[in-house]
């Protein structure tokens, strides 16, 4: 057996022979040129994109900003009427019996914990007023009020339609935003009341407004608590607090305590109840687009594995010994029992050595490889060696051996063949290795033995024919 595609050097040592395989230098250097300005370029749009995300989302709803979306202009009116105004990240411990009531504005709620919603509906029932600006289903789940956000559109009304005595001084008022309340299929709750002002109540409202008592109580009722939930907080704001009757809401709903907090809550804090991952804050139709375009992905992948093209030969990265890549070719052989593959290659091998040696020249046979002439080879080999072609033809060519184009065998010489075929034949010069009985070759290690006493006979044939 030969390894005709294995790169080997004289000697063992590296030779001048070896290939460079993969892509060229210029082209490494183009593609990573192109790569890092790419990447250069991502990176400073995303670095752009979060300052000024930073800076937007600092100055929105930010008491201390001047900017258009900051509320300063509010603090500062409420300041004037002898309201106390800090800002905090978090909500403030618990007030005390003896503690008065304070107003306490949450942004974002969505990022408190359960236990903290709970504690800032307690301190409505104790006095106090708690503005929720955007609450979602998830906080008002958290506090089971009643009240949950509503699929009705509830138009542009301006007007507060609803009986709450601050609505009703403000009169019109630009109070819009993405967020809509209504009340709950049986979750009403007796014992707070809720008045719905702005848009389409009690379908869908603006702003909810809730009580703590009986339903004679009026709403509204100094000395009260309320949870109030604005579904926006875009009235509130520097350049909106002027427009119609935006800052008689305002001032009406946020300057009841001479205490009020404006609680801006850690994005980072864990536990929020409104927290969502990645994939949940994409809309439904993109997720849908993402794993259909994964489905199509995966189907093109495996369209495109099943189109195996022919094989390409390339040169190997390294240089192999031959003797290393005809062991591990005979392990592989051995691992797959393919004991007829490994007979062929050990003829195919013996046949070409003793074509060049004989100076018989090698054509295109019907597998594609170079081959002898089978005719011309056995007679040569006859000739040199004395044995009968129909020994040499049988170790060389097995029961694939073409029939001589002179003379057709008779019987006999037909069933000595095939026989010798079957059964690997041995060297006459070794009598030691007879042929093996019958259903010897049934056994792996019968068909181990005949394909080793075949290597050994094609060994001595070429030992014999080339003189060594």
């Amino acid at each position: 057996m030969t390894a005709g595609a294995i790169m080997t050097t004289s000697g063992g040592g590296p030779g001048g022979t070896a290939l460079r395989s993969g892509p060229r230098p210029p082209v490494v250097r183009r593609g990573l040129r192109v790569g890092a300005v790419v990447g250069v370029l991502v990176l400073g749009v995303a670095i752009v994109s979060a300052l000024v995300t930073r800076t937007s989302s600092q100055d929105a709803l930010d008491i201390r900003s001047t900017k258009p979306a900051g509320t300063r202009a509010l603090a500062q009116i409420l300041r004037d009427r002898g309201v106390s105004v800090s800002a905090r990240d978090a909500v403030p411990p618990d007030s005390q019996a003896t503690s008065a009531p304070d107003t306490l504005v949450v942004l974002a709620p969505g990022r408190l914990d359960n236990g903290t919603l709970t504690a800032l509906l307690g301190r409505v029932w104790q006095g106090s007023d708690v503005v929720l600006v955007g609450a979602d289903d998830a906080v008002l789940d958290a506090l089971d009020v009643g009240i949950r956000t509503a699929s009705h559109d509830p138009g542009t009304t301006a007007t507060p339609r609803c009986a709450l005595p601050e609505a009703v001084a403000a009169g019109t008022t630009s109070l819009t935003g993405s967020t809509a309340y209504t009340t709950a299929i049986g979750g009403h709750r007796a014992d707070m009341r809720v008045v719905l002002c702005f848009g389409d109540p009690p379908r869908a409202a603006r702003l909810a407004v809730l009580t703590p008592g009986l339903d004679e109580v009026p709403a509204g009722a100094n000395g009260g608590g309320r949870l109030v939930l604005p579904g926006s907080a875009d009235f509130l704001t520097n350049h909106a607090l002027n427009r119609d009757g935006n800052a008689a809401l305002a001032l009406g709903l946020l300057g009841r305590h001479p205490a009020l907090s404006w609680i801006t809550p850690d994005a980072g804090a864990p536990g929020g109840v409104g927290q969502r991952g990645v994939l949940q804050l994409l809309p439904p139709g993109v997720r849908w687009a993402l794993l259909q375009i994964v489905i199509v992905v995966v189907l093109l992948a495996l369209w495109r594995g099943r189109r195996l093209g022919p094989p390409v030969q390339e040169p190997l990265p390294v240089i192999v010994r031959a003797a290393e890549a005809v062991e591990g070719r005979g392990r592989l052989y051995a691992a797959a029992r393919a004991r007829d593959r490994a007979a062929d290659a050990l003829r195919t091998g013996a046949r070409i050595r003793l074509a060049e040696r004989a100076g018989l020249p090698l054509r295109t046979g019907p597998a594609g490889a170079p081959e002898p002439n089978p005719v011309a080879l056995v007679a040569s080999i006859a000739e040199q060696t004395g044995r009968s072609p129909s020994e040499i033809g049988s170790l060389l060519y097995g029961s694939g051996m073409p029939p001589p184009t002179d003379a057709r065998p008779g019987p006999a010489r037909r069933t000595l063949d095939r026989a010798r075929s079957r059964d690997l034949p041995s060297d006459p010069a070794r009598p030691a290795m007879a042929a093996p009985a019958a259903g010897a070759h049934s056994e792996p290690g019968g068909q181990d033995a005949a394909l080793l006493r075949l290597a050994q006979n094609l060994d001595d044939l070429d030992r014999q024919a080339g003189g060594r």
